[in-house]
């Protein structure tokens, strides 16, 4: 086996953006990128039930509990998201420098997941 199939998912890291898979301290997570989604899909989206997961580089992803996701999208997302196919992302016009680029991803076990990019 090469490396890659033999590392543990848990210590696994984001290493570039935009993102091809989603993993989590279990494996591989079936799911693909939808299509680049904003602020009204996401709303809808969380009402439905959807999660969060950060990919952050060099960090592992973040999953967000289904508890805390209005939360977090009120306190943190909301305010530093980026507007679907921006053509160039401007991180002074951002809080702290920073934004989400959002995008909505079919998983098998899941459903619909927000996947949130973070550029800074």
């Amino acid at each position: 086996m090469g490396p890659d199939l033999d590392m543990d998912t848990s210590q696994r890291i984001v290493t570039q953006t935009p993102l091809t898979e989603l993993w989590d301290n279990n494996g591989l997570v079936n799911a693909r990128r939808i299509e680049p989604i904003g602020k009204a899909e996401i709303v809808r989206l969380l009402r439905d039930g959807s999660v969060f997961v950060v990919a952050d580089v060099g960090l592992p992803l973040w999953w967000i509990a289904a508890d805390d996701c209005f939360a977090f999208w009120k306190d943190e997302v909301k305010r530093s998201l980026a507007e679907p196919n921006e053509d160039r992302l401007d991180l002074s016009d951002y809080p702290a420098s920073y934004c989400y680029a959002a995008s909505m991803w079919s998983c098998a076990s899941l459903g619909a997941v927000i996947v949130l990019e973070k550029h800074h």
